[in-house]
């Protein structure tokens, strides 16, 4: 009874490590080729506008989720300058 209570003691911390291999990483993107040339070339620089304004906010929220995350705001203020600057201009 000892024994087997041990085993399973023993075994919870070599569990978390074996199966718990599947974590969230960040994934690079793919060269887009959707045919919107507005979208193509609009979708990268959003991504690095969002990745600027996070990185500038970082230590301005109280809430550590918006330290890796953006604020609807920060995603709102991408949009517009990515996006609504192009409108107008080749949009399929």
């Amino acid at each position: 009874m000892l024994s087997a209570i041990l085993l399973v003691l023993f075994s919870i911390p070599f569990k978390s490590t074996l199966f718990n291999v599947a974590l969230g990483k960040a994934v690079s993107l793919i060269p887009l080729t959707s045919g919107n040339v507005t979208l193509d070339t609009g979708i990268p620089k959003f991504y690095k506008c969002i990745e600027k304004e996070v990185k500038a906010s970082k230590n301005i929220n109280d809430d550590p989720y918006f330290e890796s995350e953006p604020t609807k705001a920060e995603v709102f203020k991408c949009y517009n300058t990515i996006f609504e600057k192009s409108e107008g201009k080749e949009l399929n």
